[in-house]
């Protein structure tokens, strides 16, 4: 699958006026007193649509992405074949910046969830501003921290006990994380289906859709359209809770 080098005026846009999501690179720049303009004016504008890829594991290519509108989703394949969903990255965020530091070949392959306006950045051009930006290596490196944090939640609260409190805890962690307020309730953001759910949690499609349909029931979310909604997030941490087997 090809990598898309198609161009948009829309992915040149200045930082939106909101402000960026927490642990994003762009949040870790204000933190830092990094101007913003010294980074977004780099590379050139990228467009891409819903489902293309942006980077390819395996892809000896070193250019950075950074994410100025959308979502993107960090997929791995692991030992036994499957892919796995390893991390999802929001507007603000960079992704490719390891190979641009080392060189190696590309570990992981990034694709859009939806539409994605990005600016794409040479290996020089990253390194450059990296070096020469006042405090960019320490807005880099929070930013870095910050993902190994979520990381490590991830791990030990995404893949220990049954499915349903699995789920509940993924559901109000991206909730927290990219939520949107909307007047039915916290609308969970990007909208993964439910093969990727079970890529996040490391469980199957089936128990996810039955732990789903379980959320419904008790009232704590709805769905409709690939949305899903948290409408009582006590109902949703009572799941969180559980003990018991599915």
């Amino acid at each position: 699958m090809k990598v898309s080098a198609k161009g948009t005026d829309a992915a040149s846009k200045q930082p939106r006026a909101m402000p960026w999501r927490a642990g994003t690179l762009m949040a870790e720049m204000t933190v830092a007193g990094v101007a913003a303009h010294s980074l977004v004016t780099l590379g050139t504008p990228r467009a891409y649509g819903g489902g293309e890829t942006m980077i390819m594991a395996g892809a000896t290519d070193t250019f950075v992405l950074l994410l100025l509108d959308g979502f993107a989703k960090v997929t791995a394949v692991d030992a036994t074949g499957v892919d796995v969903l390893v991390d999802i990255r929001a507007a603000g965020d960079v992704v490719g910046e390891l190979a641009a530091f080392d060189g190696a070949p590309r570990t992981a392959s990034v694709t859009a969830v939806h539409r994605v306006s990005a600016r794409r950045i040479s290996q020089r051009e990253w390194i450059g501003w990296f070096t020469g930006a006042r405090d960019a290596e320490l807005a880099v490196h929070r930013s870095l921290a910050y993902r190994s944090r979520v990381s490590v939640f991830r791990r030990l609260e995404l893949f220990q006990g049954p499915i349903a409190a699995r789920l509940a805890r993924a559901v109000m962690h991206l909730g927290a994380q990219y939520g949107e307020q909307v007047t039915e309730g916290l609308l969970v953001r990007p909208g993964l289906t439910q093969p990727e759910w079970a890529e996040l949690i490391g469980g199957k499609e089936r128990s996810v859709q039955k732990a789903l349909s379980r959320f419904s029931e008790a009232g704590a979310v709805s769905r409709s359209r690939g949305r899903l909604i948290i409408r009582s997030e006590s109902a949703l941490a009572a799941f969180a809770a559980e003990c018991g087997g599915d």
